[in-house]
């Protein structure tokens, strides 16, 4: 008798959803704590800079992230932003400027006269680092600004200097010394000629200075006039004084100096031809010791902001 075949179960379909299979699980944790503790210090910053925040939003100051000097930078650091201090003017008031010393304010009817003193500063200090006085009242508005003598002062000596005072004695309330840089100048609108070049005239008692700029405002030529009537004191010890400077003068490249005598005075003409020059040059430095003789391509926010601080009027 023969044996029936076994027949094949049937394939049955299932509804139910397929699920996906669990291969293995990434644990997360390390990230997770990574994320909490950024937002931790994001807050601890803000909170830090809350108050800063808030002035500048209140227009009280500006706000600036500025490395302050007490951290790694050196004080002399570029990226350093300094604050100004305003000290109250007295007699007895000392200020310190690296290793020198400013003290002994004294005003004396319309002059103004301080010491300085060298206690602890390289001796070429003052010719290398421009120094400005500025004289400010009670509103900490500017009244008149005085940039420091180039004189060199060996440590242990010290240097007396006076200058007049062209507002009233009254109204100086604090003063202001510190070093400042050509990026520190405003700028300066200079008048412009037909050419396209441009013009500056400087002016102080006997003196008129005239600046001659490029079309590009860099500085290219000077002339300077000074006039003295006869009448003055010691006016034959000024005309010497004057003859014998123009005859130095005169054996530089680049420079012309006369003297033209009438019977009421004379009058000193010098100009100057930059491109000529070499202001670099020892001998060169050592005759054209006037400060207000700059180099070519001087700019003109650089003559106007300083010889404004020696008493010009410049315009």
């Amino acid at each position: 008798m023969s044996k029936k075949k076994k027949q094949d179960a049937p394939v049955v379909l299932s509804q139910q959803e397929l699920m996906p299979s669990v291969l293995g699980v990434i644990d997360d944790k390390e990230k997770s704590n990574f994320i909490v503790l950024a937002l931790f210090v994001l807050l601890i910053i803000f909170i830090i800079a809350l108050p800063s925040i808030t002035s500048y939003i209140n227009g009280e100051k500006k706000i600036s992230f500025t490395p302050s000097a007490d951290g790694n930078k050196k004080p002399n650091d570029p990226t350093i932003s300094h604050e100004t201090i305003y000290y109250d003017f007295k007699d007895d008031l000392e200020v310190p400027i690296e290793g020198l010393v400013i003290k002994n304010f004294n005003i004396l009817r319309k002059e103004f006269s301080f010491d300085i003193v060298n206690e602890n500063e390289v001796k070429n200090y003052l010719s290398t680092h421009a120094i400005y006085l500025e004289l400010y009242d009670n509103e900490q508005t500017l009244l008149q600004r005085v940039k420091f003598p180039t004189e060199n002062i060996n440590r242990g000596g010290s240097l007396s200097y006076q200058f007049d005072l062209n507002v009233p004695t009254a109204d100086i309330s604090k003063i202001v010394i510190e070093e400042k840089k050509v990026s520190d100048y405003p700028s300066v609108n200079l008048n412009k000629e037909s050419d396209g070049t441009y013009l500056m005239v400087c002016s102080k008692g006997n003196e008129t200075i005239t600046y001659q700029f490029d079309k590009e405002a860099k500085l290219y030529y000077i002339m300077n006039v000074v006039n003295y009537s006869s009448s003055v004191d010691n006016y034959n010890v000024l005309l010497t004084e004057y003859r014998q400077m123009s005859s130095k003068y005169n054996g530089l490249e680049g420079v012309t100096s006369n003297i033209s005598e009438v019977a009421t005075g004379f009058t000193s003409t010098t100009t100057l031809s930059l491109e000529k020059i070499d202001f670099t040059n020892k001998t060169v430095k050592n005759t054209l010791t006037n400060k207000a003789y700059y180099g070519k391509g001087t700019e003109g926010k650089v003559v106007y902001f300083e010889l404004s601080a020696m008493n010009y009027q410049c315009s």
